[in-house]
């Protein structure tokens, strides 16, 4: 049987694109608008006009019912889906969250499992990567580094969050740590045993196995790395011309989001 394919124009470049986990919707940031469309039918669904500088992230929560937008205006804004699709012709949505913690561009996002009960992340050229409450809006974690961050994710069970740094550092943060602390310092000489070494340039992208024992990178050193989680150890490395803008671990692992340019 035929596959259907289907072509859908877009009016400008895209800087970000991410597609729902249920495989029925596409979002892609275009300057500073999002813009929705129907996979199977192609049908352009909404625009979205809240930020006001260029889209740099989009992602979808896991059961597709919620997604995030981040952007050069250093804000992170939470939408409903539902909310999207039920607004009437010529009315715009009201988001679900407008998160305005970072004071430099966002870089990155995700979203961990719970569909709207989960926690996100994001990154930030601010040097810092925040953790937040879908639910409640709250700022959960503020964990502030010695460069700017442009990749970051969470591995399945939420114990780690790891972030990709400017200077070409992966920082693993244990988020069951104790005292709990609001923000947090993460100094690269005192982490022993946190941080993977290796690339020569930014991480753009990260992702982990859905077992949490490896951690894939991408970097513009045009590299992508296999890590593993507990040694630090670079397993293997992959070479290609060009940078890579996403990962995706086989087998189940977090999908950074990928930016298209």
């Amino acid at each position: 049987m035929d596959q259907l394919q289907q072509k859908i124009v877009c009016p400008g470049r895209v800087s970000c694109l991410t597609a729902a986990p249920n495989g029925l919707y596409i979002l892609a940031g275009i300057a500073e608008s999002i813009y929705l469309w129907e996979v199977s039918s192609g049908n352009l669904l909404a625009i979205l006009n809240r930020h006001y500088q260029d889209l740099s992230c989009l992602a979808f929560t896991d059961d597709s019912s919620h997604f995030l937008s981040g952007a050069k205006d250093c804000l992170v804004i939470v939408w409903s889906l539902c909310s999207v699709l039920q607004v009437e012709h010529g009315q715009s949505p009201e988001p679900r969250h407008v998160w305005s913690r970072h004071s430099l561009p966002i870089t990155d996002m995700c979203c961990g499992v719970g569909g709207p009960l989960a926690r996100a992340a994001t990154a930030s050229l601010d040097q810092t990567a925040k953790l937040w409450e879908i639910s409640s809006g709250d700022l959960l974690l503020s964990v502030v580094f010695d460069v700017g961050i442009m990749s970051v994710t969470l591995d399945l069970t939420e114990y780690f969050m790891f972030c990709g740094g400017m200077d070409g550092s992966v920082f693993q943060v244990d988020l069951c740590s104790w005292p709990v602390q609001r923000e947090r310092g993460f100094r690269t000489e005192r982490e022993n045993g946190r941080v993977f070494q290796g690339h020569r340039n930014q991480v753009t992208c990260l992702s982990v196995s859905t077992d949490g024992s490896l951690l894939l990178s991408g970097s513009h050193d045009e590299t992508v790395r296999l890590w593993d989680i507990q040694s630090k150890q670079c397993l293997r490395t992959v070479n290609y011309k060009g940078v890579c803008g996403g990962a995706l671990y086989p087998g189940g692992g977090t999908l950074s989001q990928e930016r298209v340019g």
